[in-house]
């Protein structure tokens, strides 16, 4: 009799398993939508984000000019792999994509006559007093490019501008260098003689 009731509790111990273990076959998820098991799961953020960078591989242009007034220009313009500015936008789905705009900086060698007169590295660091904290955080060294039709025989006119991403909220400046070399720098207000 011990012998047949061990053996009945036996069955019963595995008759109770089978209906446990055939219970959880994922039948409550069935007619959930992947998304909504992820988020249960606390795991849909890590399979929504998507991380771009602009522009996506290191960038770098030179420029060597020479001017008839004497003036020899090297620019040496590049990205910052390890400065950006990160804008995160949300789609409808809930998919999140952090763009991450690299920030420029511009290595300049002017020379005057065969002399090195300037060397100086261009970054947004150098025009802070002109705009607010607020503007800097979010802006981005568009380019750097000589002024050809201001330059002339005592100085040499550079432009650059900063600009927000997908805004219209940019700054304008012109860099002036005279024949001993010293940089000054100015706000350009595109704006002032539109009427």
């Amino acid at each position: 009799m011990s012998k047949q009731f061990n053996i009945n509790k036996l069955l019963f111990f595995i008759l109770i398993s089978i209906m446990t273990l055939a219970s959880c076959d994922g039948r409550d998820r069935k007619y959930k939508t992947n998304a909504e098991v992820l988020k249960e799961n606390k795991l849909l953020e890590s399979f929504t984000q998507e991380i771009k960078f602009v522009p996506d591989t290191y960038t770098e242009i030179k420029t060597d000019t020479i001017l008839s007034s004497g003036f020899q220009v090297e620019i040496n313009y590049h990205s910052i792999e390890s400065d950006f500015i990160v804008e995160t936008l949300k789609s409808k789905n809930d998919s999140i994509t952090q763009i991450h705009y690299k920030n420029f900086e511009a290595q300049l060698l002017v020379s005057k006559n065969n002399t090195l007169i300037n060397k100086s590295l261009i970054h947004k660091k150098g025009f802070y007093e002109f705009e607010n904290a607020s503007f800097w955080a979010s802006a981005i060294m568009q380019f750097i490019w000589i002024d050809y039709t201001k330059s002339n025989e005592k100085m040499l006119y550079l432009n650059t501008s900063f600009c927000i991403p997908n805004t219209n909220e940019c700054k304008d400046f012109a860099l002036k260098i005279n024949e001993q070399g010293i940089l000054q720098i100015e706000e350009i207000n595109i704006f002032s003689n539109t009427i």
